[in-house]
């Protein structure tokens, strides 16, 4: 497992013992499909090689003690009184995955921990999935219980949608947890089925940060879906087995517009329509077809700006920046928006110019300045139980 020497080091130092058990996972990047997920449509992320790292030992009373390297903080908790908060900050993000380990029948013990991430903090590439699907894992290994990466996924996600109060899909935590080196996930977030798709080789996944910090704890994410439920609650009326905007057409939409507000026209036609990109998108990588995936993703981003208004002017210079530079593929924001990252494909002998001139041209824009990495799609959660690598 790599990167445990690091995280162990650092567990040494806080609490001046040896770690019996390390985990780390990945961030996530998604190339396409965004504000699908919660209307159980489809996503087509990679886990990356930005990852959360922590490390634990067992404590025989009952007590978490949470160390973050990253805020230089701590947490202490006993396992008996953990409960959702009422307004949750970086401690229910920490503290979460031990309540939902507990809420799933599993044993929790108490423990010291560190932990330490790779992944810009509210940069639209799943600190939040990345921290919480680390911890999943540590938690289980050291009560002795083996889950399976999906499990793994699941309890995350649930410690973020009713710990930390966050009504996201399951994209984040999925590809976090099962991940896979070199591939893109095509995810139906309807029946959770991932579709493992190689990344041509040829390829490079750049991201850059419009240095605008977002959350989608914020009352924009949850106004999106309310906007979508209102005009769902139409078509459930008129069509029985609608379940979620997963289900809808583009005829069902034009067909009775006059029934729904603009803004939730809109809403839902992003919806309807970036499903259908993320379908062909599949298909574009599978083939290692750049002009359709440039396509797509242009396409992604024009809905997310212009339907679902969850883009910002400098997410939009990032986007039209990249595509004036030789070798860009396609660009698009990932995640949920309102800042954060951009997500370009950049052709693997002009991604470090690439990734120069972007940065040099969104300053002269913008005044901004902006981190972009290269990334690579990554392996999903894993788990050790240091003696036994060790023997």
């Amino acid at each position: 497992m790599g990167g445990w020497h690091r995280i162990a080091s650092a567990f040494e130092a806080a609490f001046q013992r040896v770690p019996e058990h390390v985990a780390d996972a990945g961030g996530r990047v998604n190339l396409i499909g965004e504000h699908t997920d919660y209307h159980e449509g489809f996503v087509f992320p990679a886990a990356i090689d930005l990852r959360t790292r922590v490390a634990g030992g067992v404590r025989s009373d009952g007590v978490l003690r949470i160390r973050s390297i990253n805020r230089d903080e701590e947490v202490v908790a006993p396992v008996a009184e953990l409960a959702p908060p009422g307004q949750a900050d970086w401690r229910a993000y920490v503290l979460g995955p031990f309540w939902a380990l507990g809420q799933a029948g599993h044993p929790v013990v108490g423990a010291d921990i560190v932990v330490e991430g790779e992944v810009p903090f509210g940069g639209g590439l799943s600190s939040s999935a990345s921290v919480e699907v680390a911890l999943v894992a540590l938690g289980a290994s050291m009560a002795g219980v083996d889950l399976a990466a999906s499990e793994v996924a699941r309890l995350a996600r649930l410690a973020e949608n009713r710990f930390c109060h966050v009504p996201c899909g399951a994209m984040d935590q999925v590809a976090s947890a099962c991940g896979r080196t070199d591939h893109a996930l095509l995810l139906d977030c309807r029946t959770l089925v991932a579709t493992a798709v190689p990344m041509p080789g040829d390829w490079r996944i750049v991201v850059a940060d419009s240095g605008v910090r977002h959350s989608v704890a914020g009352p924009e994410y949850a106004r999106r879906q309310q906007e979508c439920a209102e005009g769902m609650s139409v078509f459930r009326d008129l069509f029985p087995d609608v379940v979620a905007a997963r289900d809808l057409t583009m005829e069902m939409l034009t067909d009775h517009r006059d029934r729904l507000t603009e803004v939730s026209f809109r809403r839902l036609r992003h919806v309807v329509t970036e499903n259908a990109r993320c379908l062909a998108a599949q298909a574009a990588l599978a083939r290692g077809d750049g002009a359709t995936m440039g396509r797509l993703m242009a396409g992604s981003h024009q809905s997310l700006a212009a339907d679902y208004e969850v883009s910002c002017g400098e997410l939009d210079v990032l986007v039209d920046v990249a595509a004036g530079i030789p070798g860009c593929i396609g660009a698009r924001l990932t995640g949920a928006g309102f800042g954060g990252n951009t997500v370009n494909l950049v052709r693997a002998e002009e991604a470090e110019d690439f990734t120069a001139t972007l940065a040099d041209r969104y300053r002269a824009r913008t005044g901004r300045e902006t981190t972009v990495r290269i990334v690579r799609a990554a392996a999903g959660v894993s788990a050790v139980r240091l003696s036994e690598s060790r023997g």
